[in-house]
């Protein structure tokens, strides 16, 4: 392990202790004050035994030297882990690939920077929401006069892809506002969502409100996007921008939900000042429960350390979000399931039948097996991911 390697900064959470971030080789990791000085003190005195047992002497024999050299040997362990990483957001993904490299996107991100300047960006979401609050204050129901076909849903299609590379975009941009790296854009299955991500792994080192900008930077694009076509819309009432406008409405609200791994979430953490959100929310359900139960608990729980509102906002946030995905879990995809099961096999002899007399499949029909298929593959996908390392454990103890 070359400590010379490693970078210290400063990292304000809610926690009561004071917290420093550490970097290592572009990844990142929570650590407390002690770590901190140690680290430190190692980097300019050496790593070798007079110099750790000169920290013990200067530190009062607390903690001791063999302490030191255990925890020195752990700690080279856990930085080849991913385990506490605060790095790589892409780790919540079942499936992830790269498509778009940072030297290409970067080309781009340097020019659009500049539309972060605080003002700038008031007047955008100002105007943005005056043409909202317009556009639906006087919606005429247009959808409904605009006939749906297999051109229009191909239409909406592109343009969400078109515009979640948008989004993306803009997340580079903001990274690069504040100074900041970005890597590249992918595509990757969360759950089993396919979603787009860019890699912004360096807006750590940044300040609460700037790492919310960069959240925010996404949809932000988006909104710059849409402002035309709400106009558009308005003056002319035409139809198939509503579907349009609907469609995005829809999308800002999928990626502002605190609920899955999407900006929402990442803008929740960094409000309320707490890493790694879900996993400390389930540490305090563990702790609930263990206490209920009567078992001695010896850990050190990081809800403790939290100042009183910290705590309330990680309180209400894991009870909702769990409620949230036992829903998702345990009746939504039930729901399709038994769905699929009920209507799949009477849909797919109805194409087979139309294609048999030589007829036009139902446009309809065609769209719902399509769709339907699509959710079970990425289903069944999400299920093989997610017991792949049951299946790696169960083989290795066999072997």
């Amino acid at each position: 392990m070359d400590l010379q390697q490693l970078t210290i900064h400063s990292f304000p959470t809610a926690s009561k202790h004071e917290t420093f971030l550490l970097e290592a080789k572009g990844r990142f990791f929570e650590i407390g004050k002690d770590t901190a000085e140690l680290i430190k003190y190692l980097q300019t005195n050496g790593m070798d035994q007079n110099s750790i047992r000169r920290y013990v002497e200067e530190h009062g024999g607390k903690p001791k030297m063999e302490e030191i050299e255990n925890f020195l040997v752990s700690f080279g362990k856990q930085l080849g882990s991913d385990e506490n990483s605060r790095g790589d957001r892409r780790k919540s993904f079942i499936y992830h690939k790269d498509f778009i490299s940072a030297t290409l996107l970067r080309r781009y991100s340097d020019i659009l920077k500049y539309l972060f300047s605080p003002w700038l960006m008031w007047i955008v979401v100002a105007v943005f929401a005056g043409l909202e609050m317009i556009y639906f204050f006087h919606f005429r129901s247009m959808v409904e006069q605009t006939p749906i076909n297999v051109y229009l849903i191909a239409g909406l299609y592109l343009f969400l892809a078109l515009s979640s590379l948008v989004h993306e975009l803009g997340h580079a941009a903001a990274c690069r506002y504040y100074g900041m790296p970005h890597g590249n854009i992918g595509l990757g299955l969360y759950l089993n969502l396919p979603v787009f991500y860019t890699d912004v792994t360096h807006v750590w080192k940044l300040s609460c409100r700037q790492r919310c900008i960069v959240n925010f930077g996404g949809v932000y694009f988006q909104m710059i996007l849409l402002i035309p076509l709400l106009a558009l819309a308005i003056i002319n009432g035409y139809g198939v921008l509503d579907y349009v406008i609907l469609l995005m409405n829809f999308n800002f609200t999928l990626t502002l939900n605190p609920f899955f791994k999407f900006d929402g979430y990442w803008m929740i953490t960094d409000l309320l000042g707490i890493p790694n959100l879900r996993k400390k929310g389930n540490e305090w359900i563990k702790y609930l429960f263990n206490k209920v139960r009567g078992r001695k608990i010896t850990e050190h729980l990081y809800f403790m350390s939290l100042n009183p509102w910290a705590k309330l906002g990680l309180a209400v946030y894991t009870i909702v979000v769990n409620l949230f995905f036992l829903f998702y879990f345990f009746y939504v995809i039930p729901q399709f399931l038994i769905r699929f099961y009920q209507t799949f096999p009477d849909r797919l002899q109805q194409l087979v039948m139309e294609l048999s007399y030589q007829q036009m499949p139902s446009w309809g029909n065609l769209q719902q097996i399509i769709l339907q298929l699509l959710f079970l593959f990425l289903f069944l996908y999400m299920t093989y991911r997610m017991i792949l390392p049951l299946i790696r454990l169960l083989r290795w103890a066999k072997g």
